[in-house]
């Protein structure tokens, strides 16, 4: 029987189970009551995050940029991803295409300097390539509370990876003490342009002390067909196949927690990603008359992720040096098969095929233990260490086919690319937060970190690839202040300097390039990235409005990047990752809210980002030059449904990198337009039943995303989303 039939059924038996009897459902659970915010939620954005400052804080006063979307938008829009829900932010960026493959930019950074976390403990792991950065959909999008953008560096409270910024998936709550009863959610969601089914259940439960929660999500998605058009200098005369952007993915999860007493707790949660086919998707460029017929596929055909997190908490502990403590311990495994597929024709009847297979086990450790002290005046100390260890284990194999020079050839390898490793990183740090009178909020934090990677013995590598060490050390802080001029508004301002240590496969690669044009050189003593970020802003939040201007300014030094040694290994070009970037990034972010009255409320949003290697005059980057977001929404007053528009505009960009992109030389412009209704149907008994639709890329445009565009991937066309939710 399929998981989804088993949906389906669980679905049926929630609707018809004895509990509903019970009487009208009570509210949600929800985290415990944040502190008091200055004025009520407005439009879309949530008041009150706890990811930039490990303390539950409004974001008015939150002096680093912080973008918070919480469950009440996830519910309606129903993502394929956490990416889905920030296109019309500031300061953000979608790198990826497909149902589960899409990821956050943030100010131009990606892959591996942006920090991707569940509920403050690290998803990242030390053998991702450094541009696809991890996966989302490690956690259930279903399952999220809400997802809290750190927009900036952040290693101060979150160590290494973190020098762009964090992606913070906080997990739904528990039933709180005292609410004991049953809850529970069931959906099924369609998608037209992808073909997609997922299907969704949760039930959720507290008796006294006990509280528990169980849930699944079942997706099973297509590939679909970019619609005809120009975008640029390509041109499509019909729809176009992107191949390899569909996957069958299942998320599982079970919560359980225990109340030690009125303060103290201890959770435990359970959890596993399995997914199938799950692709970056391509285009064949002979469906815009490129005549070379060059293909490259890369695809995760396999690959699972086992996740247990412990964690023990006081809330009120009252000692010397501690009022709060928290620790958090992690374990899981992650099994992948990575393959890659280059098909490079010289001529009608001959060329070159190249088929490669990674399998990898990566084995991570983590724990994280953290205290919050109250003192003189009310000014607030976060302190704590952590430590993650990745343990990687890996094969590869290599098949290389020529044909039409003579009797055809083919070429086995079986030597690994990267040896089996291991990758630590600890480290302990310090944040406080001081009011000085009665308008002057200032900040400091530091944190020192060590980072270590050893290789092992590998089966297929010589004796001399074992036992080499690399060890980085890191020491980082950041300083801000936030000045209240009224209490509606706020100047804050920041400094911060942050890092990122070179992983695993950039340090000990060895062999031919991805596009096998090249031969890449292992650079065991690369030197950790750093950055030195400047914020100033303004926040407003009154009654009706809400809105922040920010100007920003980035600059990362000894920037890791593969680099042209200017010798040959085996008759190919050898490349090898160096330290010789300086980037800078300069930007300018705008958001408002404003409550209309009636129902009616607007969200906009303006960025500007410009980009550029100090020591080159060559274009970096591949994010937009500027992006301008709106939407208009309606819900009405009596609970019973809503509309909202979108649309969003990027402006077209000269200096980027688009490595001879078939759309030219520069980033096309391009607006896109969506719309979404949400429509509460009468109650059946206790159970309230919502129905969700939706139609995307509403004007049916050829377009990418900027990141999307040098290795022409499109975004899908026009498709109505339909979803039929439960709640009891």
């Amino acid at each position: 029987m399929s998981i989804r039939a088993l949906h389906l059924i669980a679905a049926a038996v929630l609707l018809s189970s004895p509990l509903l009897a019970q009487g009208p459902a009570p509210a949600t659970p929800s985290r415990p009551a944040a502190p008091a915010d200055s004025t009520d939620r407005v439009a879309k954005l949530a008041p009150v995050g706890i990811t930039a400052t490990r303390r539950e804080t409004s974001t008015m006063r939150t002096a680093v940029p912080v973008l918070i979307v919480d469950s009440t938008v996830i519910r309606a829009e129903y993502p394929n991803g956490v990416g889905d829900l920030f296109r019309n932010l500031p300061g953000v960026d979608v790198t990826g295409v497909g149902t589960n493959q899409a990821r956050l930019m943030i100010r131009g950074q990606r892959g591996q300097r942006i920090l991707l976390a569940e509920d403050g403990m690290r998803l990242n792991n030390a053998r991702r390539q450094q541009d696809f950065g991890e996966l989302p959909a490690l956690t259930d999008v279903n399952d999220v509370d809400r997802v809290e953008v750190v927009r900036g560096p952040a290693s101060v409270l979150y160590g290494t990876d973190a020098i762009g910024g964090v992606v913070n998936q906080r997990t739904l709550a528990l039933p709180a003490r005292g609410s004991d009863g049953v809850w529970g959610t069931a959906f099924y969601r369609r998608s037209e342009a992808d073909g997609q089914d997922a299907g969704h259940v949760r039930v959720s439960a507290r008796e006294g002390r006990f509280a528990f929660a169980v849930s699944s999500t079942e997706r099973s998605a297509t590939t679909y067909f970019a619609p005809a058009g120009r975008f640029g200098d390509l041109r499509l005369s019909q729809p176009a196949e992107v191949r390899d952007a569909g996957v069958r993915d299942a998320n599982y999860a079970v919560q359980l927690a225990y109340d030690l007493s009125d303060v103290q707790n201890v959770a435990l949660r359970l959890s596993r990603y399995d997914a199938r086919s799950a692709g970056f998707g391509y285009v064949d460029p002979r469906a815009w008359g490129d005549s070379s017929g060059v293909i490259v596929r890369l695809l995760y055909p396999d690959q699972t992720v086992d996740r247990a997190v412990a964690t023990w908490q006081h809330t009120a502990l009252a000692s010397r040096f501690a009022d709060r403590v928290s620790v958090t311990a992690s374990t899981g495994g992650n099994d992948r098969i990575f393959r890659q597929a280059i098909d490079i024709p010289f001529t009608p009847t001959a060329g070159m095929t190249i088929r490669s297979e990674n399998v990898t086990n990566i084995g991570s450790l983590g724990v994280r233990a953290e205290a919050t002290k109250i003192v003189g005046g009310g000014h607030i100390l976060t302190y704590g260490i952590d430590w993650y260890r990745d343990r990687s284990t890996n094969t590869d194999s290599t098949e290389t086919y020529m044909f039409g020079f003579g009797p055809p050839s083919t070429q086995r390898s079986t030597t690994p690319n990267v040896p089996n490793a291991t990758y630590a990183t600890g480290g302990a740090f310090v944040q406080g937060q001081f009011f000085v009178g009665g308008r002057l909020e200032l900040g400091a934090g530091a944190r020192a970190q060590a980072i270590r990677s050893d290789t092992r013995e590998t089966p297929g590598l010589p004796s001399s690839r074992a036992g080499v060490s690399s060890s980085n050390s890191a020491l980082v802080g950041q300083v801000n202040a936030q000045w209240h001029l009224r209490p509606d508004v706020n100047v804050v301002a920041s400094v911060g300097r942050a890092f990122r240590a070179a992983n695993l496969i950039e340090r000990y690669f060895e062999g031919a390039t991805p596009e096998g044009n090249g031969y890449q050189v292992a650079s065991p003593d690369l030197r950790p990235e750093t950055s030195l970020n400047f914020d100033v802003g303004v926040k407003l939040r009154r009654q009706r409005f809400s809105g922040e201007l920010t100007l920003f300014s980035n600059r990362i030094r000894d920037g890791i990047r593969i680099a042209p040694r200017g010798d040959t290994i085996g008759g190919f070009p050898a490349y090898q990752n160096e330290n010789v970037d300086r980037l800078r990034d300069l930007g300018v972010e705008a958001l408002a809210e404003l409550a209309l009255g009636r129902g009616l409320s607007i969200l906009g949003s303006v960025t500007t980002l410009d980009s550029k290697n100090v020591d080159s005059s060559n274009p970096v980057g591949d994010s937009y030059g500027s992006k301008v977001g709106a939407e208009l929404g309606w819900t009405d007053r009596a609970g019973r449904g809503g509309l909202r528009y979108e649309v969003r505009h990027q402006g077209t960009r000269k200096d980027i990198a688009l490595a001879g992109s078939p759309v030219g030389d520069r980033l096309p412009a391009f607006t896109v337009h969506a719309i979404r209704g949400e429509l509460r149907l009468p109650m059946m008994g206790s159970v309230r039943p919502t129905l969700n639709m939706a139609v995307t890329n509403l004007t049916n445009v050829l377009y990418s995303e900027a990141s999307n565009t040098s290795f022409f991937r499109p975004e899908p066309p026009r498709s109505v989303l339909a979803a039929l939710r439960f709640d009891f």
